[in-house]
């Protein structure tokens, strides 16, 4: 398992229906569905090219970890084989 900050994760902002990204995530949270995996790391994949990690699963802990104050969070890599992932373009990330 690795610690990661959060400043070194790739996360999608989300859609303009707010169901999708850390958007998606935030209206569950809001609207009382919050995560349903907590104490479960994120599934991250290392972006060689960027030299951060895209958050393949865990927008709800996410959301809740924030909350919280945390600015780090446990995951684990993802073990998709080499599946191609898409990369959210830096207009459509999350960035505090």
């Amino acid at each position: 398992m690795l610690k990661i900050d959060f400043k070194d994760m790739i996360i999608y902002r989300g859609n303009p229906e707010l169901t999708k990204g850390i958007i998606g995530a935030f209206n569950n949270h809001l609207s009382g569905r919050e995560t349903l995996s907590e104490g479960k790391p994120l599934i991250v994949r290392y972006i060689k090219e960027e030299k951060k990690y895209l958050v393949l699963d865990g927008y709800h802990r996410i959301v809740k970890g924030l909350l919280e104050g945390k600015t780090s969070f446990d995951c684990v890599l993802d073990w998709f084989g080499e599946e191609k992932w898409w990369v959210p373009p830096h207009e459509h990330r999350f960035i505090l």
